[in-house]
């Protein structure tokens, strides 16, 4: 649900004010057959979320409205707040307005993140997709709005995308561990089966066998790519492999998990345990961590214009662009201090 401007929908409004949706419409549209009691309570609510006619009525009557739907998978996320910034300078520029859902890595709350933007009438949306996305293909086709996926995508739809080159990411991160020296190198990956989480691993993996390193499954441990996540996986990862000298981690996010579990555990960075993240987020160099940087703000920015290019086309000639663009976003090593 949108954090900053407290979005709700008709039936949401209804059930907290305990009212009927029905009721909550005549409010909104300033129609008769609501008591004057009822109708202060839910013009109250209305006002102190800052949900108006305008909001929702005169989106409802417009066929097209001058919003787009960002869902992220995880707002906490410093990579996300980076897209977002490049999101937020198209946009202005533009005249768009944004409504920001958070999915929290869950397929479920992503479809009710979807319903929820739908019911806002907007106009487009990108989408950062999680783990069971897939469940949520029926939904995603029937939205019938241009839309644009960033950082991840949903293999089976396809669709225009702004993604990471992650199969080089992961070939770097962990190529540069063996140059420093290792050879029992875990992975701590993201959720399984998203587009991400499968790049990284097969370059991790391919980066092992040309160096004739064994790929080891029992090294690579799962996560939904958050930093407690990171946090316990370390913690399982080490406490069960006392041979484990280096980690790649599938975000800087996960990173600082990782980060966290070493020290509680008495080890030395990068003596007994070297670190590369990816990402390269701001905190990341306040942290001096080794990581896999990308564009962030600029992959924001264009997965943006991808978005408004293909709703303006839509509105001039009343049918989708056949084509699809991908963009993808190339890595950098950036050494620090945890390698």
């Amino acid at each position: 649900m949108n954090k900053s401007s407290n979005f709700f929908t008709m039936e949401q409004i209804a059930n907290l004010v305990g009212v009927s949706r029905t009721t909550v419409w005549r409010v909104v549209n300033n129609k008769g057959n609501v008591s004057p009691e009822t109708r202060k309570v839910v013009a109250s609510f209305l006002e102190n979320y800052s949900y108006s006619k305008n909001s929702i009525a005169s989106n409802l009557k417009k066929r097209y409205t001058n919003v787009i739907g960002v869902v992220f998978s995880d707002i906490e996320n410093p990579f996300y707040a980076k897209a977002l910034e490049g999101i937020e300078v198209v946009c202005k520029e533009n005249n768009y307005g944004i409504i920001l859902c958070n999915s929290h890595e869950n397929y479920l709350e992503e479809k009710k993140a979807l319903d929820l933007l739908m019911e806002q009438r907007v106009s487009g949306m990108i989408i950062i997709p999680v783990e069971k996305s897939d469940l949520n293909i029926s939904t995603i086709n029937n939205i019938n709005i241009p839309i644009v996926f960033l950082g991840r995508y949903i293999k089976s739809y396809g669709g225009s995308r702004v993604v990471f080159d992650d199969y080089h990411a992961g070939y770097i991160a962990t190529s540069h561990l063996v140059k420093k020296g290792h050879t029992k190198i875990a992975h701590i990956a993201g959720s399984p089966g998203t587009s991400c989480t499968e790049g990284r691993l097969e370059g991790y993996r391919r980066a092992l066998e040309k160096n004739n390193i064994p790929f080891d499954p029992s090294l690579v441990l799962y996560t939904n790519s958050m930093l407690e996540e990171g946090e316990k996986a370390t913690f399982d990862l080490l406490n069960r492999r006392k041979d484990v000298t280096a980690i790649f981690a599938y975000s800087d996010f996960v990173a600082f998990g990782v980060i966290e579990a070493i020290q509680e555990m008495s080890l030395k960075i990068p003596q007994d345990i070297s670190i590369v993240g990816c990402d390269n987020t701001r905190l990341s160099k306040i942290v001096g961590l080794t990581t896999i940087g990308f564009e962030k703000t600029n992959m924001g920015k264009a997965a943006a214009n991808i978005l408004l290019d293909q709703i303006e086309y839509l509105r001039k000639n009343g049918k989708y662009k056949s084509e699809h663009k991908v963009r993808i976003s190339k890595p950098l090593l950036v050494q620090r201090n945890t390698t």
